[in-house]
């Protein structure tokens, strides 16, 4: 396979990525074989990205859909595959954006490029991954989200999400990713005398961040307002409706969704999806809700769970006012209404396990 170098304004969508395209502190931005689209140049041009290596005309691929929608062509084993690439860029965000939190901790700084190299990485993984990124995250967390890395992740993941639903731009998207990945920095620095205040981090996550040099005031904003609600009653200040930055009222979605979702040793979104339906009529953003709801419920069709009663099954379709109790075809071929069935209801995703053990 022949490459060559070629400068970013001279790129056109169909063009395959030739080598990795490296930020200046050596962090993966895009990797090899990801196919050009108008948002990934857009993104290179963002990142001050002049050239990159892509791979020869003659080997590029006609057609953007490969990339987009692997999992809606690939057989079984290219799904595998596909699942084991996104885990192990997940697991190195998780492990490098550790070891920034680490130096958070015990220097009492924040580390602003590998934070950022961080976010690229995050949103080159999105963009790469193409739909199919939350069926991917739905399954990712084989552990208790208890440390505020891998639960910052998360909501950077889920954030960027929700951000691209709403046709964000990708520059919003990356400070609304950036945003997402810090906006529980203050638990780092919290004093021990303030831990049993539920929101002292983020008073102090703010404090954290103010005098830093090249840091968005959309973060600072996102840190501060992330746990405020629609209707006044959150905090710190009780702020209301549009006086809350709309990347804090994302955050706050991916933030709910993260910390009900992954309560237990296996991840279970059919409860929150319920809830959040309830919430966004008062301390959610109804505007963000829906649009995130209405995704993962797509992403969660044909998705295989485990029943209280042990059968396995899929999920055929949704009851509209009852998200945690849809309908289940089992793997005998039976149908069930979890709306009109006492007592049994969904324990798990069962394809949890698959890449807990698959690490």
């Amino acid at each position: 396979m022949s490459t060559r170098m070629i400068a970013v304004k001279e790129l056109v969508s169909g063009m395959v990525i030739g080598e990795p395209v490296l930020s200046a502190s050596g962090k993966t931005l895009l990797g090899k074989d990801v196919v050009i689209t108008p948002r990934t140049i857009s993104l290179l041009l963002m990142w001050d990205v002049n050239k990159i290596v892509v791979v020869d005309e003659s080997t590029t691929p006609t057609s953007e859909s490969t990339q987009e929608q692997p999992a809606a062509v690939a057989d079984q084993g290219s799904v595998t595959e596909e699942f084991i690439t996104f885990f192990k860029e997940y697991d190195s965000v998780v492990t490098t954006a550790t070891q920034s939190f680490d130096f958070i901790r015990n220097k009492n700084q924040i580390p602003v490029q590998e934070l950022k190299d961080t976010s690229f990485s995050i949103y080159s993984t999105v963009l790469s991954t193409g739909p199919a990124i939350m069926d991917y995250l739905l399954v990712s967390d084989y552990n208790l989200a208890d440390k505020v890395a891998r639960h910052s992740v998360m909501v950077a993941f889920i954030s960027s999400i929700i951000g691209r639903k709403l046709n964000l731009a990708d520059e919003q998207i990356h400070v609304l990713i950036l945003a997402g990945l810090l906006h529980d920095v203050g638990k780092l620095v919290i004093a021990k005398e303030a831990d049993d205040h539920p929101h002292s981090h983020v008073i102090n996550g703010a404090k954290l961040l103010q005098h830093v040099p090249s840091m968005p005031q959309e973060v600072l904003l996102s840190i501060l307002q992330h746990h405020e609600c629609m209707d006044g009653s959150g905090c710190p200040l009780g702020s209301v409706g549009d006086k809350i930055h709309p990347y804090a009222r994302i955050i706050a979605v991916a933030d709910f969704f993260h910390q009900q979702a992954y309560t237990g040793e296996h991840a279970n979104p059919f409860p929150v999806l319920e809830s959040m339906s309830k919430e966004m009529f008062g301390k959610l953003d109804q505007g963000v809700c829906q649009p995130f709801i209405g995704h993962v419920r797509d992403c969660l069709i044909n998705s295989p769970v485990l029943l209280s009663d042990e059968r396995t099954g899929q999920v055929i379709f949704f009851n509209a006012n009852k998200l945690d109790q849809p309908v289940i075809k089992t793997d005998t071929g039976t149908i069930i209404d979890l709306a009109a069935t006492k007592h049994i209801f969904i324990k798990r995703l069962v394809n949890q396990e698959y890449l807990a053990n698959a690490n």
